[in-house]
């Protein structure tokens, strides 16, 4: 015995709507460490948001001795949103519980963002952005390990501490390191992009559309029985 089901997409479509209404995703927050292996090296991570929001971006490890970071963030089409080397903003921020100190040469920048995919690039001071879209590349693309002169930045092969160089502060003894710690908070999903990517990383499909194609292949199903 065969069993016919019609339906109404609008009708589906409504429904899926009004459910997905009734709990939307809730923002979290993402916390990253590591180290560089060399000056020039370029870290890129992706994140989402489902829906319009201000982010938190900021970085904790120049406090604690490590290097002077540069954090780029892109839409999805690589497209530059905002660079910052230095957030002034001494003072900390929770993140997970955990309250994570950030210093004058840190960076921290909030950020007003549509709900989409998202990149956030970590490199050290002064490998800047060479344009407007991460397809341009950085200052140092191409060279070796580079060994950045500025007291900002040190990194492996080139420690403060190794070279005698001071810091911003005039202490020749502290001993800075390759060390980056980066945080993005209020978003929903975020994760290390490896290997680095093309300048885009292409966006989810969305819930409704997932339910949507499910409910609409199940209808089908029932369809041909």
């Amino acid at each position: 015995m065969n069993n016919h089901c019609s339906f109404s997409l609008a009708g589906l479509l409504a429904l899926v709507a009004s459910s997905t209404l009734i709990a939307p995703a809730q923002a979290i927050d993402f916390d990253f460490s590591g180290t560089f292996e060399q000056d020039n090296d370029v870290l890129l991570f992706s994140f989402t948001t489902d829906a319009d929001t201000t982010a938190t971006v900021f970085s904790s490890s120049w406090v604690d001795g490590g290097f002077d970071p540069i954090l780029t963030l892109w839409d999805s089409a690589g497209n530059l949103l905002q660079q910052q080397d230095d957030g002034l903003n001494i003072g900390s921020t929770l993140s997970n519980g955990v309250s994570y100190d950030h210093g004058l040469w840190d960076t921290y920048f909030n950020q007003f963002l549509t709900a989409g995919s998202y990149l956030v690039s970590i490199t050290q001071y002064n490998n800047f952005a060479t344009g407007t879209n991460l397809s341009a590349g950085f200052a140092f693309d191409g060279v070796g390990n580079e060994s950045f002169t500025s007291e900002f930045g040190c990194s492996q092969g080139s420690f403060c501490g190794a070279t005698g160089q001071a810091d911003m502060t005039g202490d020749p003894n502290f001993n800075r390191t390759n060390a980056w710690e980066f945080h993005v908070l209020n978003v929903a999903q975020a994760e290390i992009v490896d290997p680095p990517p093309s300048t885009s990383v292409p966006e989810p499909m969305s819930l409704l559309s997932l339910l949507v194609l499910g409910g609409g292949l199940a209808l089908l199903r029932r369809q041909a029985y």
